[in-house]
């Protein structure tokens, strides 16, 4: 009975027949370089990346502060993330004459601007028809008799007749 692993004894036979190139180190040295050079190019383009995300991720934090954006170029590179730029301008707010009472003081008016929003919603619903007086008027104008009680019931007291 045939092994099952007969086939593949046979791939290695070939082995010794394989032809040497007799320029294998100068193109292995060609390799490497190109290999460098693309590793090179690779991390500066990393490089350029993380410092556009960087700028970007700066500036959008010192906009929702309202800070200017001159202060980006002040803040030192180990400060990346939000909350880190948030503790720096917090920790230098004085040097840069703006102070925590300016955002405290848009806080204060992005609430007053919430507060006076409910009160437009509350006068609103004030006035709204609910169900049990919609029932309550349907009621008086079935049971209206006589014109009279039908235009007191409407608020027409001058109704006319055609």
């Amino acid at each position: 009975m045939a092994n099952q692993y007969e086939d593949d004894e046979d791939d290695f036979d070939d082995v010794e027949e394989v032809v040497q190139d007799p320029n294998g180190p100068a193109n292995l040295r060609k390799a490497l370089k190109r290999a460098e050079r693309e590793k090179k190019a690779m991390a500066e383009q990393l490089a350029q990346i993380q410092a556009d995300l960087r700028s970007r991720s700066v500036k959008d934090t010192l906009a929702n502060k309202g800070v200017p954006d001159k202060v980006a170029k002040f803040i030192p590179a180990d400060v990346n993330t939000p909350e880190q730029i948030d503790a720096w301008l917090n920790e230098n707010a004085d040097v840069f004459g703006f102070s925590k009472t300016e955002e405290k003081a848009a806080q204060t008016e992005e609430v007053a601007q919430n507060q006076a929003a409910y009160q437009r919603i509350s006068a609103s619903t004030q006035n709204a028809s609910n169900p049990s007086r919609d029932a309550d008027l349907t009621q008086k104008l079935a049971g209206a008799k006589t014109l009279e009680e039908l235009n007191a019931i409407t608020g027409n007291p001058n109704a006319r007749f055609r």
